[in-house]
């Protein structure tokens, strides 16, 4: 059952009592008898029992009628979020009143306290259990405060447990409504828009923080591996990480030759490297979460986005090596976000967290496709070896040293280059090939400018 409150007190602080069910006698600040509308705030709170919700004690006394049960609220509404942040004197001295208000959980699956429960409608108690009931209310505010004129109403609610926190604007829920076709479209397409926006950025930043961890998070081994070693611990050798990681261990080398500066400020470098760009890419979950999507939404949302792409990333460095995973596994992802997100964008508030239940499942069975499908047939036909080991690579226009870590900036070059098996080449004829090589040499007789030269070093000749 949900037990409701509806008022216009809405504080969110963690009060003792409600002066508004204290019985007094005395006049003044404890008269506290006066009622009004419940346009301006909300309370709710919700309780789950059994089938059954005794209505009075052992000592015949109804709970529901105990100040003690309406002592603490599981949520707070008001339409003005000034009144969530004011305290008792002052919601009393602005002449705000509470009304409560009980829903079960029956009224809301079926529309009534007395309505047959259905095969859905059970279904639906179950998974409330679970799923909680924040979308539920939500939804009940959003759309069942309104105005006289049945307009929409702008909304603040509070969770009292978790203090998580959600607004919405009469406008915003506007926005939904289609007038037409033409608006309907529009909004689509703008959903499109954002939903590949989002992708990019959200995919973008993750590969960025997982190539500096990848380059610079290994650093922190070195002086791990010293301390060991000054243990007596065996096999902990410094050269080993410096052979698996060159980038760093050709840089310690070189600093302990030349001694301009000790190895400490290069580990220090790193270290401090690491901890901005973390932060940064935390800062980018809050501000891309309030800037992309505009709306209020669960608490841990951004938090599941960020981890399922940072599972992604992980994922495609170790096992899309080939070609076919190269070329199938990024858009299967792309899919599945822009069909969470349309769903996401199309609607104020729903089951934004349940959905990422199937989602989830979804990019289980695509990593398991690409693995069994994909990866293991390329290994089996050489596609992919230790001489080898990724299909497709970026193949650049200047030289690179092979002992460094390429740049961030290489992270956005399309894929230019692909590695063909010997066995998987298409090779010409014999006779093809001498018949073009005869063509040839006809060719450079026939050309004048064509220079023989003729040097006697042990029988060898070269030929300009």
């Amino acid at each position: 059952q949900i037990n409701a409150t509806f008022s216009n007190r809405t504080d969110i602080g963690d009060d003792d009592s409600d002066p508004l069910l204290e019985v007094s006698d005395h006049h003044g600040l404890a008269q506290k008898s006066r009622i009004h509308s419940a346009d301006n705030s909300t309370w709710i709170r919700r309780s789950v029992f059994g089938n059954v919700l005794p209505s009075s004690n052992d000592s015949g006394v109804d709970r529901l009628s105990t100040p003690a049960y309406w002592k603490k609220p599981h949520y707070r509404f008001a339409t003005d979020d000034a009144l969530l942040f004011l305290d008792k004197r002052s919601l009393y001295l602005h002449n705000v009143s509470v009304v409560n208000v009980t829903i079960t959980e029956r009224c809301l699956s079926t529309g009534s306290d007395h309505g047959s429960a259905s095969f859905v409608t059970t279904v639906a108690e179950f998974v409330a259990q679970v799923a909680g009931m924040d979308a539920v209310v939500v939804n009940q505010l959003m759309y069942g405060i309104r105005t006289n004129e049945d307009k929409y109403r702008n909304g603040h609610l509070v969770n009292v447990a978790n203090k998580e926190h959600w607004t919405w604007r009469r406008k915003q829920l506007e926005m939904y409504d289609d007038d037409g076709i033409a608006t309907w479209l529009f909004r689509k397409l703008g959903i499109l828009s954002v939903s590949v926006l989002t992708f990019f950025l959200l995919t973008s930043v993750t590969a960025v923080i997982v190539r500096v961890l990848t380059s610079s998070g290994v650093v922190l081994m070195f002086p791990v591996f010293s301390l060991f070693r000054a243990l007596g611990v065996p096999g902990a050798d410094v050269r080993i990480l410096g052979l698996s990681y060159p980038w760093i261990g050709r840089a310690r080398t070189v600093i302990n030759r030349r001694r301009i500066h000790p190895s400490s400020h290069l580990i220090a470098a790193h270290s401090a490297k690491i901890f901005l760009f973390y932060l940064m890419y935390e800062a980018c979950q809050a501000a891309w979460s309030a800037v992309l999507y505009g709306k209020s939404i669960p608490e841990g949302l951004p938090i599941w986005l960020f981890g399922f792409a940072m599972i992604w990333e992980y994922f495609t460095m170790v096992f899309c090596r080939s070609a076919m995973s190269v070329h199938f596994f990024p858009r299967c992802l792309l899919l599945y976000f822009i069909a969470y997100h349309i769903y996401f964008l199309s609607t104020p508030y729903a089951w934004f967290d349940v959905a990422l239940v199937p989602w989830f499942l979804f990019m289980i069975q695509a990593m398991l496709y690409t693995i069994i499908a994909l990866e293991i047939p390329a290994v089996a036909r050489g596609a992919i070896s230790l001489e080898c080991p990724r299909e497709v690579f970026n193949r650049l226009s200047w030289a690179e040293w092979t002992a460094s870590v390429p740049h961030e900036w290489t992270l956005f070059l399309p894929l230019n280059s692909r590695h063909t098996p010997l066995y998987d080449r298409e090779m010409s004829d014999v006779e093809e090939e001498d018949g073009a090589a005869a063509e040839v040499a006809g060719e450079r007789q026939s050309d004048p400018t064509n220079t023989v030269v003729e040097a006697n070093d042990g029988g060898g000749r070269a030929e300009v």
